[in-house]
């Protein structure tokens, strides 16, 4: 959950084609602005429809519909300039099965009577996906896959694959034979650290220890960890000190702004 400025899940990822932001969670559509206008956005792929991973999925829709660099106040007579006016630049938008009509419900919320196009987000800025557990997705030069995790609400670990090289995410999951897969090889492996001990209920989270395993064992060349449950240094450090039991590579404690290019890890 957010803590100490720092917003909840959400990562971009950027190829030479591709904008792609993975999860996004409170506080991230304020983030995004520092790097990129909403619009610029490829896709953006939820892992997972749990608060903390989506939660800012309207906002950014909203933003991407916007006049980037104008300043307005209302548009009286509904015939304004938006971004969305050009169905080719809609942002893919990768959910789990069935989170579509919930996204809408989530729109009918809050409403913006005086600019009516702003009510479309999940029409107009985004091509809303509802995406196969094990399906993969092209998205300009990358290939998304999403793998099936295991978590409390259906879930999927997501790899990019660019030209450029590879990214697992986690999402958030307990400890499966899938996460080997997710991140086989990969330039960086991003994952959830949230736990001191192993998760024995049906929740579905990863303590640093299973972490660094999985990491090892997929041959990973760097490994970041994140979704932290407490904001203190001690906690984070401890974590990463878990995962160095198990993995002997690089292992960074994944902070707001923090940038990571394959490029340099790989030799690519």
């Amino acid at each position: 959950m957010p803590a100490d400025g720092a917003a909840s899940s959400g990562y971009l990822v950027r190829t030479k084609r591709a904008r792609i932001l993975m999860d996004c969670g409170p506080g991230v559509a304020v983030m995004l602005t520092k790097y990129t206008h909403a619009s610029e956005l490829d896709a953006v792929v939820i892992s997972h429809m749990h608060l903390d991973h989506c939660y800012d999925v309207l906002p950014i829709g909203k933003q991407a519909l916007l006049p980037y660099g104008k300043t307005w106040l209302v548009d009286t007579d509904g015939k304004g300039d938006f971004h969305g006016d050009d169905t080719d630049r809609r942002i893919k938008l990768l959910v789990p099965r069935g989170a579509a009509a919930t996204l809408d419900r989530l729109a009918e919320l809050f409403p913006v009577r005086a600019i009516p196009q702003l009510n479309r987000a999940f029409e107009l800025a985004y091509e809303v996906i509802e995406y196969e557990r094990g399906g993969s997705y092209d998205i300009a030069d990358c290939t998304v896959n999403m793998v099936p995790m295991v978590h409390s609400s259906p879930d999927c670990g997501i790899r990019i694959e660019a030209p450029t090289g590879s990214l697992g995410f986690t999402g958030d999951t307990g400890y499966n034979e899938n996460l080997v897969t997710l991140a086989r090889d990969a330039d960086i492996l991003l994952a959830e650290a949230s736990l001191r001990e192993p998760d024995h209920t049906n929740h579905g989270h990863l303590s640093g220890t299973e972490v660094g395993r999985v990491a090892s064992r997929a041959g990973v060349r760097e490994l970041v960890l994140t979704h932290f449950t407490a904001p203190e240094p001690a906690w984070k450090q401890a974590r990463q000190a878990d995962a160095a039991t198990e993995f002997s590579g690089p292992i960074h404690i994944g902070e707001p702004g923090m940038t990571f290019s394959t490029l340099v890890n790989s030799g690519r």
